[in-house]
Protein backbone atom coordinates (compact mmCIF):
# COMPACT_ATOMS: atom_id res chain seq x y z
CA UNK A 1 0.00 0.00 0.00
CA UNK A 2 2.68 2.32 0.77
CA UNK A 3 4.40 1.95 -2.65
CA UNK A 4 1.16 2.53 -4.49
CA UNK A 5 1.12 5.32 -2.26
CA UNK A 6 4.20 6.92 -3.37
CA UNK A 7 3.54 5.74 -7.35
CA UNK A 8 0.37 8.06 -7.24
CA UNK A 9 1.98 10.93 -5.38
CA UNK A 10 4.78 11.04 -7.97
CA UNK A 11 2.19 11.21 -10.91
CA UNK A 12 0.54 13.75 -9.08
CA UNK A 13 3.38 15.81 -8.67
CA UNK A 14 5.49 15.12 -12.01
CA UNK A 15 2.46 13.84 -14.34
CA UNK A 16 3.12 12.44 -17.43
CA UNK A 17 6.24 13.42 -20.12
CA UNK A 18 4.48 12.06 -22.82
CA UNK A 19 4.05 14.79 -25.59
CA UNK A 20 2.42 14.53 -29.32
CA UNK A 21 4.94 13.03 -32.01
CA UNK A 22 4.30 16.44 -33.92
CA UNK A 23 2.48 19.57 -33.72
CA UNK A 24 -1.25 19.19 -34.14
CA UNK A 25 -3.40 21.13 -36.37
CA UNK A 26 -4.53 24.68 -35.14
CA UNK A 27 -7.31 25.11 -33.20
CA UNK A 28 -10.24 27.87 -33.84
CA UNK A 29 -8.72 30.71 -31.33
CA UNK A 30 -10.66 32.98 -29.67
CA UNK A 31 -12.38 34.67 -26.51
CA UNK A 32 -15.30 34.73 -24.08
CA UNK A 33 -17.30 37.86 -24.24
CA UNK A 34 -20.34 38.92 -21.64
CA UNK A 35 -21.85 42.28 -22.27
CA UNK A 36 -22.45 42.16 -18.42
CA UNK A 37 -18.18 43.52 -17.54
CA UNK A 38 -19.12 46.20 -19.90
CA UNK A 39 -22.47 47.49 -18.32
CA UNK A 40 -21.29 47.46 -15.31
CA UNK A 41 -18.21 49.50 -16.46
CA UNK A 42 -20.60 51.54 -17.61
CA UNK A 43 -19.19 50.75 -21.26
CA UNK A 44 -21.06 50.38 -24.17
CA UNK A 45 -20.77 46.20 -24.78
CA UNK A 46 -21.27 46.62 -28.73
CA UNK A 47 -18.25 48.83 -28.62
CA UNK A 48 -15.76 47.08 -26.19
CA UNK A 49 -16.96 43.69 -28.83
CA UNK A 50 -16.16 45.70 -32.00
CA UNK A 51 -12.99 46.94 -30.21
CA UNK A 52 -11.65 43.28 -29.52
CA UNK A 53 -12.90 41.98 -32.67
CA UNK A 54 -11.22 45.06 -34.89
CA UNK A 55 -7.93 44.07 -32.53
CA UNK A 56 -7.53 40.22 -32.47
CA UNK A 57 -9.71 39.34 -35.64
CA UNK A 58 -10.78 35.53 -33.87
CA UNK A 59 -11.74 32.85 -35.10
CA UNK A 60 -14.32 32.56 -32.36
CA UNK A 61 -15.76 34.15 -29.88
CA UNK A 62 -18.15 33.47 -27.00
CA UNK A 63 -21.00 34.65 -26.08
CA UNK A 64 -24.11 34.24 -23.20
CA UNK A 65 -27.32 33.64 -23.96
CA UNK A 66 -28.91 34.89 -20.02
CA UNK A 67 -31.87 32.93 -18.89
CA UNK A 68 -32.86 36.54 -16.55
CA UNK A 69 -32.28 38.79 -19.73
CA UNK A 70 -33.94 36.55 -21.82
CA UNK A 71 -36.70 35.30 -19.95
CA UNK A 72 -37.47 38.57 -18.05
CA UNK A 73 -40.91 37.41 -16.72
CA UNK A 74 -42.09 33.75 -17.15
CA UNK A 75 -44.23 35.09 -20.34
CA UNK A 76 -41.59 37.15 -22.01
CA UNK A 77 -38.94 36.82 -24.07
CA UNK A 78 -36.58 39.39 -25.05
CA UNK A 79 -33.11 38.82 -27.38
CA UNK A 80 -32.10 41.98 -27.70
CA UNK A 81 -28.82 41.92 -25.91
CA UNK A 82 -28.01 38.92 -27.74
CA UNK A 83 -28.87 39.69 -30.96
CA UNK A 84 -26.64 42.93 -30.41
CA UNK A 85 -23.91 41.48 -30.29
CA UNK A 86 -24.50 38.83 -32.99
CA UNK A 87 -25.04 42.35 -35.42
CA UNK A 88 -21.36 43.68 -33.90
CA UNK A 89 -20.21 40.17 -35.11
CA UNK A 90 -21.75 40.24 -38.85
CA UNK A 91 -20.60 43.92 -39.28
CA UNK A 92 -17.01 42.76 -38.60
CA UNK A 93 -17.20 39.64 -40.91
CA UNK A 94 -18.13 42.01 -43.77
CA UNK A 95 -14.47 43.60 -43.83
CA UNK A 96 -12.44 40.75 -41.54
CA UNK A 97 -9.96 38.81 -43.48
CA UNK A 98 -10.99 35.77 -41.53
CA UNK A 99 -14.71 35.08 -40.61
CA UNK A 100 -15.48 35.00 -36.82
CA UNK A 101 -18.16 32.43 -35.83
CA UNK A 102 -19.88 32.18 -32.45
CA UNK A 103 -20.32 29.96 -29.56
CA UNK A 104 -23.82 30.22 -27.84
CA UNK A 105 -23.55 29.41 -24.09
CA UNK A 106 -27.28 28.50 -22.63
CA UNK A 107 -28.84 27.32 -19.19
CA UNK A 108 -29.37 28.33 -15.99
CA UNK A 109 -25.22 28.40 -15.81
CA UNK A 110 -23.89 30.69 -17.59
CA UNK A 111 -20.48 32.24 -17.81
CA UNK A 112 -19.41 35.03 -14.97
CA UNK A 113 -19.69 35.49 -11.61
CA UNK A 114 -22.29 34.78 -10.30
CA UNK A 115 -22.24 31.73 -12.10
CA UNK A 116 -26.22 31.22 -12.38
CA UNK A 117 -27.79 33.51 -13.90
CA UNK A 118 -31.36 32.83 -12.99
CA UNK A 119 -34.34 35.24 -12.92
CA UNK A 120 -35.56 37.10 -9.94
CA UNK A 121 -39.00 35.39 -10.27
CA UNK A 122 -37.21 31.93 -10.87
CA UNK A 123 -36.81 31.62 -6.96
CA UNK A 124 -34.05 30.60 -4.84
CA UNK A 125 -30.49 30.70 -6.27
CA UNK A 126 -30.10 27.02 -4.38
CA UNK A 127 -30.96 23.62 -5.30
CA UNK A 128 -33.73 21.76 -4.97
CA UNK A 129 -34.85 24.96 -6.57
CA UNK A 130 -33.18 25.24 -9.28
CA UNK A 131 -34.32 21.71 -10.38
CA UNK A 132 -37.86 22.19 -9.55
CA UNK A 133 -38.34 25.64 -11.92
CA UNK A 134 -35.70 23.93 -14.67
CA UNK A 135 -38.38 21.69 -15.61
CA UNK A 136 -41.45 24.17 -15.68
CA UNK A 137 -42.77 25.46 -19.04
CA UNK A 138 -40.80 28.95 -19.00
CA UNK A 139 -37.50 27.46 -18.17
CA UNK A 140 -37.91 25.05 -21.34
CA UNK A 141 -39.60 27.77 -23.60
CA UNK A 142 -36.31 29.91 -22.86
CA UNK A 143 -34.07 26.97 -23.68
CA UNK A 144 -36.53 25.84 -26.92
CA UNK A 145 -36.61 29.40 -28.39
CA UNK A 146 -32.98 29.93 -28.04
CA UNK A 147 -32.21 27.00 -30.08
CA UNK A 148 -34.67 27.69 -32.51
CA UNK A 149 -34.33 31.62 -32.94
CA UNK A 150 -30.33 31.36 -33.85
CA UNK A 151 -29.76 27.64 -35.20
CA UNK A 152 -30.24 28.70 -38.63
CA UNK A 153 -27.25 31.76 -38.11
CA UNK A 154 -24.41 31.79 -40.72
CA UNK A 155 -22.43 33.04 -37.32
CA UNK A 156 -23.33 29.72 -35.04
CA UNK A 157 -20.17 27.55 -34.76
CA UNK A 158 -22.38 25.38 -31.73
CA UNK A 159 -23.80 25.79 -28.42
CA UNK A 160 -22.98 25.38 -24.81
CA UNK A 161 -25.10 23.48 -22.38
CA UNK A 162 -24.96 25.09 -19.00
CA UNK A 163 -21.45 26.43 -17.73
CA UNK A 164 -19.67 24.00 -15.14
CA UNK A 165 -22.96 22.30 -14.86
CA UNK A 166 -21.40 19.55 -12.42
CA UNK A 167 -19.04 21.86 -10.57
CA UNK A 168 -19.74 23.67 -7.45
CA UNK A 169 -19.10 27.23 -7.72
CA UNK A 170 -21.37 28.52 -4.30
CA UNK A 171 -21.11 31.96 -3.53
CA UNK A 172 -22.50 35.19 -2.16
CA UNK A 173 -25.04 34.98 -4.48
CA UNK A 174 -25.60 31.58 -5.28
CA UNK A 175 -25.95 28.53 -3.14
CA UNK A 176 -25.41 24.89 -4.13
CA UNK A 177 -26.01 24.59 -7.57
CA UNK A 178 -24.85 22.05 -9.31
CA UNK A 179 -26.75 21.43 -12.25
CA UNK A 180 -28.24 17.61 -12.29
CA UNK A 181 -26.99 14.90 -15.05
CA UNK A 182 -31.01 14.36 -15.73
CA UNK A 183 -31.30 18.23 -16.50
CA UNK A 184 -28.06 18.24 -18.76
CA UNK A 185 -29.37 15.63 -20.37
CA UNK A 186 -32.56 17.09 -21.38
CA UNK A 187 -30.85 20.25 -22.58
CA UNK A 188 -28.78 18.45 -25.40
CA UNK A 189 -31.44 16.26 -25.79
CA UNK A 190 -32.64 19.45 -26.98
CA UNK A 191 -29.76 20.78 -28.68
CA UNK A 192 -30.11 17.69 -31.10
CA UNK A 193 -33.63 17.45 -31.45
CA UNK A 194 -33.93 21.09 -32.71
CA UNK A 195 -30.69 21.61 -34.33
CA UNK A 196 -28.78 18.50 -35.26
CA UNK A 197 -26.39 20.57 -37.67
CA UNK A 198 -24.80 21.77 -34.31
CA UNK A 199 -22.72 20.06 -31.43
CA UNK A 200 -23.27 20.54 -27.86
CA UNK A 201 -20.26 21.59 -25.76
CA UNK A 202 -20.35 20.61 -22.36
CA UNK A 203 -17.68 22.25 -19.61
CA UNK A 204 -15.82 21.67 -16.32
CA UNK A 205 -13.02 23.22 -14.61
CA UNK A 206 -10.19 20.57 -14.71
CA UNK A 207 -7.43 19.45 -11.47
CA UNK A 208 -4.32 20.92 -11.36
CA UNK A 209 -2.31 17.66 -12.98
CA UNK A 210 -2.59 15.05 -15.11
CA UNK A 211 -2.43 12.27 -12.08
CA UNK A 212 -5.26 14.20 -10.22
CA UNK A 213 -7.15 12.97 -13.10
CA UNK A 214 -6.17 9.71 -13.36
CA UNK A 215 -6.57 9.14 -9.30
CA UNK A 216 -10.21 10.30 -10.27
CA UNK A 217 -11.15 7.88 -12.81
CA UNK A 218 -9.27 5.05 -11.62
CA UNK A 219 -8.34 5.39 -7.62
CA UNK A 220 -11.19 7.85 -6.51
CA UNK A 221 -11.15 6.35 -2.87
CA UNK A 222 -7.32 7.39 -2.56
CA UNK A 223 -8.51 11.25 -3.26
CA UNK A 224 -9.96 11.56 0.46
CA UNK A 225 -5.66 11.37 1.27
CA UNK A 226 -5.52 14.81 -0.63
CA UNK A 227 -7.72 17.55 1.44
CA UNK A 228 -9.17 19.98 -0.83
CA UNK A 229 -7.44 18.51 -4.16
CA UNK A 230 -9.08 20.71 -6.75
CA UNK A 231 -10.56 19.13 -9.32
CA UNK A 232 -13.37 19.38 -11.22
CA UNK A 233 -15.97 16.71 -13.19
CA UNK A 234 -14.23 16.11 -17.05
CA UNK A 235 -15.37 12.14 -17.33
CA UNK A 236 -19.15 13.38 -16.36
CA UNK A 237 -18.77 16.29 -19.01
CA UNK A 238 -17.27 14.23 -21.85
CA UNK A 239 -19.58 12.10 -21.47
CA UNK A 240 -22.66 14.26 -21.36
CA UNK A 241 -22.03 16.61 -24.15
CA UNK A 242 -20.54 15.91 -28.00
CA UNK A 243 -17.27 17.72 -26.82
CA UNK A 244 -15.25 18.19 -23.46
CA UNK A 245 -14.54 22.03 -22.71
CA UNK A 246 -11.61 21.89 -19.84
CA UNK A 247 -11.32 25.79 -17.69
CA UNK A 248 -8.06 26.15 -17.10
CA UNK A 249 -6.54 28.14 -14.44
CA UNK A 250 -2.63 28.86 -13.26
CA UNK A 251 -2.79 31.62 -11.03
CA UNK A 252 -5.75 31.76 -8.49
CA UNK A 253 -6.74 31.54 -4.55
CA UNK A 254 -7.23 27.70 -4.89
CA UNK A 255 -4.18 27.02 -7.22
CA UNK A 256 -1.66 24.95 -5.60
CA UNK A 257 2.03 24.46 -5.74
CA UNK A 258 2.09 27.74 -6.80
CA UNK A 259 5.86 27.75 -5.84
CA UNK A 260 6.07 26.07 -9.01
CA UNK A 261 5.85 28.69 -11.34
CA UNK A 262 3.16 29.44 -14.08
CA UNK A 263 5.08 28.00 -16.82
CA UNK A 264 5.58 24.65 -14.85
CA UNK A 265 1.44 24.48 -14.04
CA UNK A 266 0.64 25.48 -17.30
CA UNK A 267 2.92 22.67 -18.62
CA UNK A 268 1.03 19.99 -16.21
CA UNK A 269 -2.19 21.43 -17.26
CA UNK A 270 -1.24 21.13 -20.70
CA UNK A 271 -0.32 17.10 -19.96
CA UNK A 272 -3.98 16.92 -18.57
CA UNK A 273 -5.55 18.11 -22.01
CA UNK A 274 -3.72 15.39 -23.94
CA UNK A 275 -4.69 12.88 -21.13
CA UNK A 276 -8.14 14.04 -22.10
CA UNK A 277 -7.84 14.11 -25.52
CA UNK A 278 -7.34 10.58 -25.88
CA UNK A 279 -9.91 9.65 -23.97
CA UNK A 280 -12.47 11.88 -26.04
CA UNK A 281 -11.13 10.62 -29.53
CA UNK A 282 -11.95 7.40 -28.27
CA UNK A 283 -14.91 8.39 -27.77
CA UNK A 284 -15.18 10.09 -31.32
CA UNK A 285 -15.29 13.20 -29.37
CA UNK A 286 -13.53 16.65 -29.09
CA UNK A 287 -11.87 18.62 -26.39
CA UNK A 288 -11.84 22.66 -26.73
CA UNK A 289 -9.93 24.76 -24.22
CA UNK A 290 -12.87 26.49 -23.05
CA UNK A 291 -11.74 28.85 -20.79
CA UNK A 292 -7.97 29.63 -20.91
CA UNK A 293 -6.95 31.79 -18.18
CA UNK A 294 -5.60 35.65 -20.12
CA UNK A 295 -5.76 38.13 -17.23
CA UNK A 296 -4.48 38.20 -13.77
CA UNK A 297 -7.30 36.47 -10.95
CA UNK A 298 -8.48 39.65 -9.53
CA UNK A 299 -7.60 38.84 -5.98
CA UNK A 300 -3.98 38.37 -7.02
CA UNK A 301 -3.03 41.51 -9.36
CA UNK A 302 0.41 41.17 -10.45
CA UNK A 303 0.58 37.43 -10.08
CA UNK A 304 -0.13 36.63 -13.94
CA UNK A 305 1.61 38.61 -16.49
CA UNK A 306 1.36 39.34 -20.00
CA UNK A 307 4.76 37.09 -20.92
CA UNK A 308 2.23 34.56 -18.65
CA UNK A 309 -0.44 34.72 -21.29
CA UNK A 310 1.91 34.46 -24.37
CA UNK A 311 4.15 31.80 -22.85
CA UNK A 312 0.77 30.05 -22.08
CA UNK A 313 -0.25 29.86 -26.08
CA UNK A 314 2.82 28.57 -27.21
CA UNK A 315 2.36 25.94 -24.54
CA UNK A 316 -1.39 25.17 -25.02
CA UNK A 317 -0.15 24.93 -28.88
CA UNK A 318 0.82 21.68 -28.88
CA UNK A 319 -1.94 20.07 -27.77
CA UNK A 320 -4.98 18.54 -30.07
CA UNK A 321 -7.54 21.21 -29.01
CA UNK A 322 -10.71 21.83 -31.70
CA UNK A 323 -10.88 25.10 -29.95
CA UNK A 324 -9.17 27.72 -27.78
CA UNK A 325 -11.22 30.72 -26.00
CA UNK A 326 -9.25 32.80 -23.67
CA UNK A 327 -10.76 34.07 -20.74
CA UNK A 328 -10.05 37.79 -19.08
CA UNK A 329 -10.88 40.23 -22.04
CA UNK A 330 -12.00 42.90 -20.11
CA UNK A 331 -8.33 43.47 -18.85
CA UNK A 332 -7.54 43.60 -22.30
CA UNK A 333 -9.97 46.60 -22.59
CA UNK A 334 -8.03 48.75 -20.06
CA UNK A 335 -4.75 48.22 -21.06
CA UNK A 336 -3.00 48.53 -24.27
CA UNK A 337 -0.16 45.89 -23.13
CA UNK A 338 -3.04 43.27 -22.45
CA UNK A 339 -4.93 43.60 -25.66
CA UNK A 340 -1.88 43.43 -27.39
CA UNK A 341 -0.75 40.13 -25.36
CA UNK A 342 -4.31 38.59 -26.63
CA UNK A 343 -3.24 39.31 -30.03
CA UNK A 344 -0.25 37.48 -29.82
CA UNK A 345 -1.37 34.70 -28.08
CA UNK A 346 -4.46 34.52 -30.36
CA UNK A 347 -1.97 34.94 -33.36
CA UNK A 348 0.20 31.86 -31.66
CA UNK A 349 -2.38 29.79 -31.08
CA UNK A 350 -3.69 30.04 -34.53
CA UNK A 351 -0.11 29.25 -36.24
Amino acid sequence: MKALLVILAAAVLLGSQAWPPQKPAAPLAGFSFSPLISVWANRDPAADLGLLLRTTNPDIVRLPVYWESVEPTPTALDFSSIDSLLAVVAEHNLSAPNPTRVVLTIGARNFLYPELHEPAWAGPRSQPFISDVQVAHAYHTYIDASISRYRASSLLYAWQVENEAFDYVGNAFTGYDEITPEQVAWEVGEVHRLDPAHKAVTTTFDGWNVGVDQMQLYAAPLLWLMHGYPSGHPEQALEAGDALGLDLYVDGPSTPFKFAGTGLLAQWKSEAVAFWVARAHSMGKDVWLAEMQAQPWYELPGNFTTADLVASARQYRQDDLQVVLLWGVETWLYDPAWLDAGRQAIAILRS
